[in-house]
């Protein structure tokens, strides 16, 4: 196990299923790419912006985990989200990407 210090962000390398409603309030979905990690949150590459403030799940890990959108700026292949996540349901615990640079 791989000691970190709190807030301390990981680059990684995942693609995760997103889920979150649509601005008409349809259930939407979209492929995101897991760029960063750290316990209390991530940074997204999507394709779609998904609004500060939206309510998001990422619906491939187990039965999906909750997160909230802290930020969302359009670059040149999309959006980077970067989302909050309960502290008691991810990183490293509960999930850990297939593709992590641990610090040295």
């Amino acid at each position: 196990m791989h000691t970190l210090q709190t807030g301390e962000h990981v680059q990684c390398l995942d693609v995760l299923k997103v889920g979150f409603s649509s601005d008409s309030g349809a259930a939407s979905h979209d492929c995101a790419i897991l760029l960063e990690i750290w316990d209390h949150g991530a940074l997204l590459q999507t394709s779609i912006r998904i609004p500060e403030g939206a309510p998001i799940s990422f619906e491939t890990i187990g039965e999906g985990v909750p997160a909230k959108v802290v930020s969302c700026e359009e670059d040149s292949y999309g959006f980077l989200l970067q989302v909050a996540v309960p502290e008691s349901q991810w990183f490293p615990d509960a999930y850990t990407p297939p593709h992590v640079i641990w610090p040295s």
